[in-house]
């Protein structure tokens, strides 16, 4: 009677069990199913695509040579840092890029920077080619043209510039603007500072210097609009291009301007992360060697998601007296890609770049040792004996 009850209690048991295992099943299986059937729709915005690399939904920069070296593209939500040029005038032209390029894809602007009128930088946009029309230096070049030794002659030119293989993104010609009707139309939030005491509570006494609370603000009540907000299906979608120029200039200088501008940094990745943003400041790196936090260059490109520096040549006698150089303006130097809601980061292919401003586009290039530099430098290493007038009967260049 005793080992009947027990059998009965464990059959009980086991039957509990698979009963609740049914359920459990069951219950697993319908949120399955209504998790498929009420998935989100993606998003539709003009000026984006899915990246072949992360899966995530991607933008143009305006230049279709950096997007490709950063892998197609870049992510809405991510901060992009540059580290200006000594002059400012090429990371200049990469920051007109990025806002003739939401122009075009219609994405609205906001624009900041103390060291100029906004609105004059606005009026210098370049304007976009035609899709009918190829872009400066997009032409094959002929064998005969070419000024290298004649064994390269039967070979194909070398065509080092970065091109990617998707189509994201337009071409501008540097050497013309955008109308100003056209300008007119679009959607630009401008800051320039003269407003430091505004609606500022939420960041009033996180800065010792107003400027960030200002600015911060105004990126917020632009980001918090519903068109911005990634997790409501109630509007339209669209992308905020937020463009910073040239922030951490002596402009900004104060005696707590580290922390103030690392405590902005990390500000507004919040408010970029949260929303469909993507931000691109300018920061002349170079001069914050001599400040008195030698590790801030350091953090600050920690805190961005991706970030380059351009290495300009202008006023350095070697690097243009090299013969590597000689046809390029300056160095892309990649400080950092981050793996961006993924396990992995994109690795580009090389990280030999060089940069070159030309009359109507901006041109990155991977660079590579030109093929004449070995035949003079081997006339340079075994000098041959001449009959010149030449004093030593050795080669020269007066020799005739």
């Amino acid at each position: 009677s005793v080992g009947s009850a027990c059998t009965h209690f464990y059959c009980s048991c086991w039957k509990k069990l698979f009963r609740l295992l049914g359920n459990n099943n069951n219950q697993i299986n319908t949120r399955q199913m209504s998790g498929f059937v009420k998935r989100r729709r993606a998003l539709n915005i003009n000026g984006t695509r899915l990246s072949v690399h992360t899966g995530q939904w991607v933008i143009s920069v305006g230049n279709p040579s950096l997007d490709h070296v950063f892998g197609g593209g870049f992510p809405i939500g991510s901060i992009i840092g540059i580290g200006e040029d000594k002059h400012g005038s090429y990371s200049r032209v990469l920051t007109k890029y990025f806002l003739a390029e939401g122009i075009v894809s219609k994405h609205p602007l906001l624009v900041g920077t103390l060291e100029e009128d906004p609105t004059q930088l606005i009026e210098k946009l370049p304007k976009p080619v035609e899709t009918t029309t190829l872009p400066e230096g997009t032409t094959e070049q002929q064998p005969e043209t070419m000024r290298i030794a004649f064994r390269y002659n039967q070979q194909a030119p070398v065509d080092s510039e970065q091109k990617s293989s998707t189509a994201l993104g337009h071409y501008f010609d540097l050497s013309k603007t955008i109308s100003s009707t056209t300008l007119h139309t679009q959607d630009i939030t401008y800051w320039n500072g003269d407003e430091v005491k505004g609606n500022d509570a939420d960041f009033e006494g996180s800065f010792k210097n107003p400027h960030y609370a200002s600015l911060l603000s105004y990126i917020q009540r632009k980001a918090s609009e519903q068109q911005f907000n990634s997790t409501s299906d109630e509007s339209a979608k669209n992308v905020l291009r937020i463009c910073i120029n040239s922030i951490g200039s002596p402009a900004w200088y104060d005696k707590n301007f580290c922390e103030d501008f690392l405590r902005f940094i990390v500000l507004l990745k919040a408010i970029v992360r949260n929303t469909l943003s993507v931000c691109l400041l300018t920061v002349p790196l170079h001069l914050f060697t001599h400040l008195d936090d030698i590790y801030l260059c350091r953090k600050v490109r920690n805190l961005f998601d991706f970030s380059f520096d351009l290495e300009a040549f202008t006023g350095q006698m070697e690097e243009q007296a090299n013969p590597i150089f000689k046809e390029y303006h300056g160095l892309l130097n990649i400080t950092k890609i981050a793996p961006f809601n993924s396990l992995a980061s994109f690795h580009p292919k090389t990280r030999d770049l060089a940069f070159k401003l030309k009359r109507s586009k901006f041109v990155i290039e991977k660079l590579h040792l030109p093929p004449d530099i070995a035949d003079d430098d081997s006339g340079t290493k075994n000098p041959v004996p001449t009959l010149s007038c030449a004093g030593g009967g050795m080669k020269s260049k007066l020799d005739f």
